[in-house]
């Protein structure tokens, strides 16, 4: 299947696609520097995809646009991205022939200036990665001195001054830092105080901090711009400068779309989590009680069709919202073949990723799901708070799916309760497992797919005869709407997708969160060698499951998503099969146990060593008090005689059967006694090779 974004290999040549349309595609050369859009036939292409004369291959650009840029590369890219985000949308970045065209109205509604030939590079570049804000990033990769600060000297640089006297200071980092503080503290602030007096502060600290510059020579208000204009960003600025609900109310940028503006299926999901209004019981036991699973969806706008979904006991989170999400790319066939249901692929065709997902401020609020900004090109739009009518198509679809299994599922949560007369308590009644219940949503969500919607607000463009079904809303937006869904790797996906934190090395092998991991590539790389010669890194990135300890995934290379598989070692094997939560919570409750103890048996301990203090000075007076005539030489000769007579005394005192005790009992009357025989002990073949012989 053919989606936009997808990499094909065609006559030696590696193309992008970049849009789809009923009549012809339009896809672009990608290693060519000087390359222009080119439509083909999408017949043509089909039929070379059955006989494999064409290829989908893996995208080459993609650890380049997922990689890890440092915050000068991002600030690049996002003063890229101010002028190119007007031809994200414009149909007439397809077309070599309106380029120029192009260029004029970006140069209108972005008020900027910039030259034909830098804004053909960033477009073709733009195209080429992905279509996508990563791909305006900035090759510094390929730039010499990386990371190297240049030297500041002892002269102020830029022009001198014509107007003003003085000759002026460099602005070194100590300088630079005053700016900082003084922008922090009194600009960054509601109270909007005006830059003079901004520049007040500056050079009230500067003749504090160097009281020998002379007063013509103090830092400029255009240079404490200049500073503020190079770190800080607008949307920061605005926000600091204005409360939270002037920002939101009228100085915030509107980049969401009403529902009425979407062009086909993929342009914008709804995305939502409930708590469902059923308890469930254990596979296990029927008898157990678990309680209520978590529902995640998310439906397409255009069609009404539910393109993923996702059931849990775990509490709505980002780590399972992008199981949901994930679900989206999975073929909805293998799923329902998984639960041992059987559809056809007309029925439940979506697979793909959106150009946008509507959600609230809740499980999609995550430093990590930058991942699916910046990588996927998938725009988060959050619903405004207390807003649900904002998203009122997922939260329709909760309602609507729960009203169909109420009535007669077991355990269904209620308003009568055990407390009134009469009542009963819903929880008893709970019959249904976690499998059994997803194979009932999986049928709900089948059955919707099939079930015409009567108020469909349809588009003047769709045929009066096609039934307002959500697949079929679906199939004929994707055959005669432009194709907005995304092709992404499923397995990279769930795992960019993951949080992030560092990790430690050792000798016992990778530690995070209290618990050690290991993998074969680190093994043959000698990270664990236990000689110190070895080389290795003090930390890596890894990204960890929260809903379990036994699996981690390391990034060995700072910038790329190569990634690593890690498990559990034996030395951590009390924690397996916990979440990161509950591993977290035994490691703490071990060590406070510990500690108690440690505190309770320290009186004991004390005692103890007391008790060998006191033998000790007794053993040193019985030295002193015991005198010899013999020298020192013959002392240590008696060494091996005296040990011998010790062990002598030993055996006669702890001899088995020997004790006075014993030999006085008289056996019993009817017992015969025996005649003691010849002695067959042992002999004696004690020798001491510890001793010396002289």
């Amino acid at each position: 299947m053919l989606l936009v974004n997808s990499v094909v290999e065609y006559q030696q040549r590696s193309l992008r696609v970049l849009a789809i349309t009923p009549d012809y595609c339009i896809w672009i050369d990608i290693h060519n520097k000087l390359a222009d859009p080119e439509q083909f036939d999408l017949n043509e292409i089909s039929k070379a995809l059955r006989n494999d004369d064409v290829k989908i291959i893996e995208d080459p650009f993609f650890d380049l646009i997922s990689r890890t840029m440092t915050k000068k590369q991002k600030e690049k890219r996002d003063v890229t991205w101010v002028t190119m985000q007007y031809v994200v949308e414009n149909p007439l970045r397809l077309f070599k022939e309106c380029w120029s065209q192009l260029l004029r109205e970006v140069i209108i509604d972005s008020e900027k200036e910039i030259g034909r030939q830098h804004f053909y590079k960033l477009l073709r570049q733009y195209l080429q990665r992905g279509q996508c804000k990563n791909g305006l990033a900035p090759d510094f990769h390929k730039m010499g001195a990386p990371n190297q600060s240049r030297l500041i000297t002892n002269k102020k640089v830029g022009p001198k001054r014509t107007a003003s006297v003085g000759q002026g200071v460099p602005i070194t980092e100590d300088i630079k830092k005053i700016f900082r503080q003084a922008i922090d503290t009194f600009y960054m602030k509601a109270n909007r105080m005006p830059w003079v007096k901004v520049h007040d502060k500056v050079t009230k600290a500067v003749r504090e901090q160097y009281p020998k510059i002379s007063k013509y020579d103090l830092p400029t208000l255009v240079q404490l711009k200049h500073l503020f204009e190079k770190e800080y960003k607008a949307e920061e600025t605005s926000k600091a400068r204005n409360t939270d609900i002037t920002f939101e109310k009228d100085k915030r940028q509107l980049t969401s779309t009403a529902t009425s503006q979407v062009l086909g299926p993929g342009d914008r999901f709804e995305f939502d989590a409930t708590i469902i209004d059923l308890y469930v019981v254990s596979e296990n036991d029927a008898q157990d009680i678990i309680g209520r699973p978590t529902l995640l969806i998310a439906i397409d706008v255009f069609s009404r069709l539910v393109t993923g979904y996702y059931l849990t006991f775990e509490p709505p989170s980002y780590v399972v919202a992008m199981m949901a999400l994930a679900n989206c790319l999975e073929n909805k066939v293998d799923i329902c073949a998984s639960l041992g249901l059987t559809i056809k692929h007309d029925s439940w065709p979506a697979i793909g990723l959106p150009s946008a997902v509507l959600a609230d401020k809740g499980e999609l609020l995550s430093n990590q799901s930058n991942t699916l900004v910046d990588s996927a090109n998938v725009r988060l739009e959050n619903a405004t708070a207390r807003r649900g009518d904002a998203k009122g198509i997922v939260e329709r679809k909760f309602r609507t799916l729960q009203a169909e299994f109420k009535p007669y599922a077991p355990g269904v949560v209620t308003d009568e309760t055990a407390k009134k007369r009469g009542g009963k308590d819903y929880r008893l009644d709970a019959e249904l497992n976690i499998r059994q219940f997803e194979e009932i949503i999986v049928l709900l969500i089948y059955k919707h797919n099939l079930k015409v919607m009567k108020n469909y607000d349809a588009d003047p463009d769709i045929p009066i005869d096609l039934p307002f079904t959500p697949k079929d809303l679906w199939n004929w937006g994707i055959e005669n709407r432009s194709g907005a869904l995304k092709s992404f790797d499923l397995q990279k996906f769930k795992i960019l997708t993951l949080p992030r934190t560092k990790a430690t090395v050792s000798n016992l092998g990778i530690k995070v969160n209290s618990l050690i991991y290991t993998c074969p590539e680190a093994f043959e790389k000698g990270w664990f060698l236990r000689d110190k010669h070895r080389t290795r890194p003090n930390s890596v990135q890894i990204a960890f499951d929260p809903r379990t300890t036994n699996t981690i995934y390391i990034f060995p290379n700072n910038g790329s998503n190569e990634f690593w598989s890690a498990s559990l070692t034996d030395r951590s094997r009390a924690y397996s099969d916990m979440t990161v939560y509950e591993a977290k919570k035994a490691i703490l409750t071990r060590k406070r146990s510990g500690d108690k103890t440690d505190k309770d048996n320290a009186d004991e301990r004390q005692k103890i060593d007391d008790e060998i203090d006191k033998r000790l000075a007794s053993a040193q007076r019985r030295s002193k008090k015991t005198s010899s005539n013999k020298s020192d030489n013959a002392r240590l000769k008696e060494i091996r005689k005296n040990k011998q007579e010790a062990i002598t005394k030993e055996r006669l005192i702890r001899s088995v059967g020997e004790s006075s005790e014993k030999q006085s009992n008289s056996p019993p009357k009817n017992v015969v006694p025996i005649i003691k025989q010849d002695d067959f002990s042992l002999p004696d073949l004690y020798v001491d090779y510890d001793e010396d012989e002289t």
